[in-house]
């Protein structure tokens, strides 16, 4: 008791308020700004506050409420502008949409009502749990992991299952890309082509910008429209009402709020998984299934729950056992380290001032990011009013920067460009980037928690686990219902009338105009046909197949994963091309199609697009990014604006990017630039 009253003392603390409040200024940056992440400036930062803080109570809860609150206001660039980070790609699936429709204002305030209960909620779990989860943690080891990491696996049934087979492929294609990097338990080199930097893996912030951002962006642009439609409300007034919204949704917050906790505390469990775990989960408790993948707010608020009070889960395992139950709860471990404190009972005993007031601050720091959030988003949201062009010229290069940023080497712009081509052709062809990068993102876990399962337990030991037995069954009798379900094969990519306007024939009919002449059509036997759909198709299948090629040079331990990820691919994606070649059709599918396909002159816009991209990447090499990206907006204003909006877009978006890379990159972040070709431009 008196180590808990010790600690409260701190509310009358200065130093205490002073750190707390710069804690919650940085965690508004971090979810402000695309690419950035709590873990990187928790990084560039741990250092200063070791040093330079005396009180070990207030580093750390510096530290902790840093990385416990910066959930809340990373909605905003994936909402309005269509910049997905490595947890929101639930939130940009939905609530994107729900901008296009000028609900940005509501949605996101929606969003911070649930998010604020949601870390409520994780922070009186906390404060519960804490002195009695020490068994069930300890009941959790490798094949416990990796049985849990099959539920988000599971969930590309429910993801995808519009298009069974294209998402099953797509999940394999992703998880094979996990693959790439060092084997943990063989120590291969799997498909590095003799990179350093691929040692590790894909960086997962140039991937998911690849593959999701930077295709909506190019795909924004090349419409030349405002991201929301004409008449859109954006104002305080209408973030307020979807905070009212949000506030109703209560038993959403503390049952996802809830389950975010549980999947928190599981190590090894990531922000992504999160994410689409318990969006799959309140989709499953829907009664209409059919809104989802079109622009739900439920569907943002069930996943957006879960990520403010999984934050509060990634604790319980940090704080009880010394084990970081996300990255950015290592740099807390460290704090702890270095300060002298040991994680174990000692936190609820002769420190227990110091969890007590990580949980205060985790509760105050979400509602404090919360009321920022809401008088910050009326004005923010009138960011859906602008032409997208110009918000593309801004976004694009700050794109590169943040995928640079995310490894310093020049690899990243590479890695970003090829998954945004991916990016663009799997919405083109209606192919699910979901479970891609769901799988991308769970390869390692499962592999590795798998792998060394079997050599502590053996395959005999393992299937005798009951926790590993149970959460297996879960997985599968989850995916089984979610394909039998049938009404969420309803969910996913927009209709071709709410995305664009309607494409009409060589004789101006309108191709949706006969029902019966469509039944005719496709009562018709179907005639064999190679499609550029196709060759996509067979594109995927002659990956997989070097893949598996490439697989046979590996030790037996680490090729078992690459060839069975590689066969998968193989059989499905063979299964996929011959519905292609008979020119079947693809179901709805819970991605974004393509919204600038079948406008008037996109042939053409495209190439300009493609054109200036191209040319934009080899002025990287040739100048280097950080002036590279300078030139940039020049393109898209120029290009695709007219009148005097070309002339203000040119004079907005060149400056802007201009002091983001002199203030942001160089003397916030204090990037190493790589060497260009022109030495006049070294940055040395």
């Amino acid at each position: 008791m008196s180590e808990l009253l010790e600690g409260l003392s701190y509310l009358g603390n200065g130093g205490y308020w002073a750190a707390f409040t710069v804690a919650v200024f940085m965690a508004v940056f971090v979810g402000l700004l695309p690419g950035v992440s709590a873990t990187l400036v928790m990084a560039l930062s741990i250092s200063f506050i070791v040093l330079r803080i005396d009180d070990p109570l207030i580093g750390i809860v510096m530290l902790a409420t840093l990385t416990g609150v910066d959930n809340t206001l990373d909605s905003i660039p994936a909402v309005l502008l269509g910049q997905p980070g490595a947890s929101t790609q639930v939130t940009f699936l939905e609530g994107n949409q729900l901008a296009r429709r000028g609900l940005a204002a509501h949605t996101l305030g929606a969003v911070y009502a649930v998010s604020a209960m949601g870390g409520l909620v994780g922070a009186l779990a906390l404060a519960i749990v804490i002195p009695v989860i020490k068994p069930f943690i300890l009941a959790f080891g490798f094949p416990e992991i990796a049985s849990m990491a099959l539920f988000g696996v599971a969930m590309v049934a429910a993801l995808s299952s519009g298009a069974m087979v294209k998402g099953l492929a797509a999940a394999a294609f992703g998880l094979l890309l996990g693959t790439i990097g060092i084997d943990p338990i063989s120590a291969a080199h799997r498909y590095t082509f003799g990179s350093l930097h691929l040692w590790e893996g894909l960086p997962l912030i140039a991937t998911t910008i690849g593959l999701f951002a930077l295709p909506e962006m190019i795909d924004l642009t090349m419409t030349r429209r405002p991201v929301a439609m004409q008449g859109a409300v954006v104002n305080n007034r209408e973030v307020f009402r979807g905070v009212r919204y949000g506030l109703t949704k209560w038993n959403i917050a503390i049952r996802n709020g809830l389950f975010g906790v549980f999947l928190g505390a599981v190590p090894g469990i990531g922000g992504a998984v999160v994410d689409w775990l318990s969006y799959a989960m309140g989709i499953f408790f829907s009664k209409d299934k059919s809104e989802f993948g079109k622009g739900s707010l439920d569907g943002v608020l069930f996943a957006e729950a879960a990520q403010n009070s999984k934050e509060a889960g990634q604790a319980i395992p940090t704080l009880a056992f010394g084990v970081p139950g996300g990255r950015a709860w290592a740099f807390v471990i460290v704090a702890m380290l270095a300060y002298g404190i040991t994680p174990g009972p000692p936190m609820l005993g002769r420190f227990a001032d110091i969890t007590i007031m990580m949980v205060f601050s985790l509760a105050l720091g979400n509602l404090a990011v919360t009321v920022i959030g809401m008088f910050l988003t009326g004005q923010l949201a009138k960011l859906t009013l602008i032409p997208y062009p110009l918000i593309g010229a801004i976004i694009i290069p700050i794109s590169f920067l943040s995928a640079y940023l995310s490894s310093t080497d020049l690899i990243a712009i590479f890695i970003i460009v090829s998954a945004a081509l991916l990016g663009l052709l799997m919405k083109q062809y209606k192919w699910p980037r979901p479970p891609l990068l769901l799988g991308f993102i769970l390869g390692r876990i499962i592999e590795f928690n798998f792998q060394s399962a079997i050599s502590i337990h053996g395959m005999g030991g393992l299937l005798t686990r009951p926790l590993t037995i149970v959460l297996l069954v879960l997985a599968v009798a989850i995916a089984v219902t979610f394909s039998k379900m049938g009404k969420i094969g309803t969910a996913g990519t927009l209709s071709d009338e709410e995305t664009m306007p309607v494409v009409r024939g060589a004789s101006g009919d309108d191709p949706t105009a006969s029902a019966d002449g469509a039944a005719a059509v496709s009562a018709k036997k179907r005639t064999l046909a190679i499609t550029p759909a196709g060759i996509f198709t067979l594109a995927i299948i002659g990956m997989a197949a070097w893949a598996l090629l490439e697989a046979f040079s590996f030790p037996t331990r680490g090729r078992v994963f690459p060839v069975s990820l590689s066969l998968a691919v193989i059989i499905l994606g063979s299964i996929q091309l011959v519905h292609d070649l008979r020119q079947g059709k693809t179901g709805a599918i819970m991605d974004i199609g393509m919204r600038s396909a079948g406008m008037e002159g996109a042939v053409k816009t495209a190439l300009l697009i493609i054109g200036w991209v191209t040319f934009f990447v080899v002025l990287i090499f040739v100048i280097g990014l950080k002036y590279a990206t300078m030139v940039f907006p020049i393109g898209p204003t120029l290009l695709f604006l007219e009148g005097r909006t070309r002339w203000i877009g040119l004079a907005v978006a060149v400056p802007f990017v201009v002091l983001f890379n002199l203030i942001v990159m160089d003397y916030v972040m204090a990037v190493i630039w790589a060497e260009p070709l022109i030495p006049f431009f070294s940055t040395r």
